[in-house]
């Protein structure tokens, strides 16, 4: 292969490295995004019952399996304090509408 076939092919590789590490960044800043989205949905739900203490949520969607369908859910947790007494809840929170569907006390 000449100089200039070899160059033409090592700037359409550059090209499609630069691409693909672009794409990756636009991917994770939406990810970022709505991740940001959610926990401040759980705080605004849960700051209503106590003092926050922290939250957590999945990066990884997650397949809830119920009778009638599959969805798409992140999992999650809150921790709270009311009345001086703290609480913790598992939340399983709906990734296409974002909604929290189902919370779990634990503590």
């Amino acid at each position: 292969m000449n100089k200039k076939g070899f160059g033409i092919i090592a700037g359409i590789l550059g090209s499609l490295g630069l691409a693909a590490v672009v794409g990756k960044q636009a991917q994770q800043k939406s990810a970022d995004k709505v991740h940001a989205t959610i926990i401040a949905k759980i705080h605004d739900e849960f700051a209503q019952r106590g003092n926050i203490e922290g939250t957590w949520l999945s990066k990884d969607i997650d397949v809830l399996v119920t009778d009638d369908a599959e969805f798409a859910v992140y999992h999650g947790g809150v921790s709270l304090r009311r009345n001086g007494e703290l609480e913790q809840y598992e939340l399983v929170i709906d990734a296409q509408t974002l909604e929290i569907v189902s919370e779990n006390k634990i503590l």
